[in-house]
Formats: structure tokens, sequence, C-alpha cells
């Protein structure tokens, strides 16, 4: 296929974007379209976001219905804050809004015990939460459009499916590679979870060397729960 040769780094933004479920059908209308009627809270929040606060280990954000309690144990994202809720801070989708983050700050005897290599997982990663307009259904039937989308921009699909009941939560799932120019290897890998609420939608996301060892889904499991959101769906 000709696009096998476009560059490598075009060939990864556009994985990107298409990861971060930033492709929207004409069908579904344009900003203003989703925009008109009356909005929550939550959805005024993202066009102009306030600071939330922190009490003890938990951070919370009245506004988008957000009460994040930090665990007290990580392996990897061991740095747990409020983010700036800066937009367009993955260069793919500009309505995307930061929530809060959590980082790594590279190897640690801690990633060691657990059987990374510092000469690979040295690359400082981050899992961070969004909050992001309702574009489109984020149900059973939407499985098929992302799917479609993520085959298309040459994606490897591992996982991607709608689960009513993920750590409290309902939504779709993805885990994802992104693939060099050939096609055939892995250069990196997405794991990501969209669940909506009313107009608003939340999303969860880690992206990482392909092949890195360090502990990034056993802190995926251990935050998730603690990230809660009392908002109607």
């Amino acid at each position: 296929m000709s696009s096998r040769r476009v560059p490598k780094n075009v060939l990864f933004t556009v994985a990107l974007a298409v990861a971060a479920g930033s492709v929207v059908s004409s069908g579904c209308g344009g900003s203003g379209a989703r925009r008109k009627g009356k909005q929550s809270e939550a959805r005024k929040w993202i066009d102009n976001p306030s600071s939330g606060k922190k009490d003890g280990n938990i951070i919370k954000i009245p506004q988008i219905g957000l009460e994040f309690e930090i665990p007290d144990t990580l392996y990897v994202f061991k740095n747990c804050e409020e983010t700036g809720h800066s937009k367009g801070d993955l260069e793919s989708n500009k309505e995307w809004v930061t929530v809060a983050s959590c980082s790594s700050a590279g190897v640690s005897s801690s990633d060691e015990d657990l059987g990374a290599s510092s000469s690979s997982d040295s690359e400082m990663i981050a899992l961070t939460f969004y909050l992001a307009p309702k574009e489109r259904p984020v149900d059973e039937r939407a499985v098929a459009f992302y799917r479609n989308q993520y085959q298309e921009a040459g994606l490897n699909i591992e996982d991607l499916s709608f689960n009513d009941d993920y750590f409290d939560k309902t939504g779709i799932y993805a885990k994802l590679q992104v693939m060099d120019e050939s096609g055939s290897n892995a250069v990196r890998e997405i794991q990501q979870f969209m669940f909506p609420y009313g107009d608003v939608m939340y999303i969860a996301r880690m992206e990482y060397p392909f092949g890195d060892t360090r502990a990034v889904a056993q802190d995926w499991k251990a935050i998730m729960p603690y990230f809660r959101v009392t908002l109607a769906r």
C-alpha cells in the first residue's frame, strides 16, 4: 500500500490521532452543532477550566465530578498531580483538556525489582486523564467504527471492546500498537479507555515503547478504581 511509504513520523502522528478517538464522521456534525442546546457544568468547564484542590492524597474538581484518590503503592507512575488543564496536549485533538496525570521518573530500583531494563525502559511516560466533548456515542455499536478507523490508520489492534463495568465505569477499552514503516514491527503501544458522562467524555491514556517491561499494567489497574466520577451518565 502507498501509505507504507509515508515517512515514519507522519504515520506515527496519524496513528496517535486515530488512537485518541479524534476522527468524527461527517454525519455527526462539527463543534458548532455539538455545542447547541444546554451544556452541563462539566462541558462548560472544558471551554473555561478551573483548578480543583488537593486534600491529602485526594484530588477534587467538583465541577467535573472528579475525586481522584492517589493509590499508596505505585511502581511506575509515582508522581500524580492535577495538571494545568491545557488543550491539545496530544496534538491530535485540540478539544481534549488534561485533567490529571501520573508520570514516571525513568527507571528506579523498584522498577528494576519488577524486571525493568534501564537501557530500554528509561523513557519518561505517563498515565494521563483527559476530559473532552462527547462527539459521538461511546457504546457497543461504536466499537465497529473505531476498529475500522484504527485498521485504516495501520494500527495493530490487540484488544478493542465495550465494557459496561470496567472499574465501575462504562466505555470502550483499546490496546493498540503503532507500527513501523514496513507495517511488520510495533514501535509504540497505547492503552486507552474512553468513558462518557452526559455530554462529556473522560479518557484515560498511556503510551510507551513497545516491549517496555515496566509495571505499567499493574499501575493502570491500581489507579483506575480510584479515579471516581460522580456525573450522570
